[in-house]
């Protein structure tokens, strides 16, 4: 998924995610995506990638009658 995919499909709190998931803070994960020298931008990337590739298999798999008695 490229930079710009990533920048379309990212939704609030995944950077807050992606910083978690690699031991960075929310802001730092942030000006890692932005800077494409960085240490961590790579990784960011990546776990970016991976959350919205997950959030969009759970949306395709989710079955609306489950919804339907909440």
């Amino acid at each position: 998924m490229t930079r710009d995919e990533i920048l379309q499909k990212k939704v609030h709190g995944d950077l807050k995610i992606a910083g978690d998931m690699i031991g960075i803070t929310e802001k730092n994960a942030y000006a890692a995506l932005s800077r494409e020298g960085s240490k961590y931008h790579d990784k960011v990337v990546d776990a970016l990638t991976k959350i919205i590739e997950m959030r969009e298999t759970l949306q395709r798999n989710a079955k609306p009658e489950v919804y339907e008695n909440a």
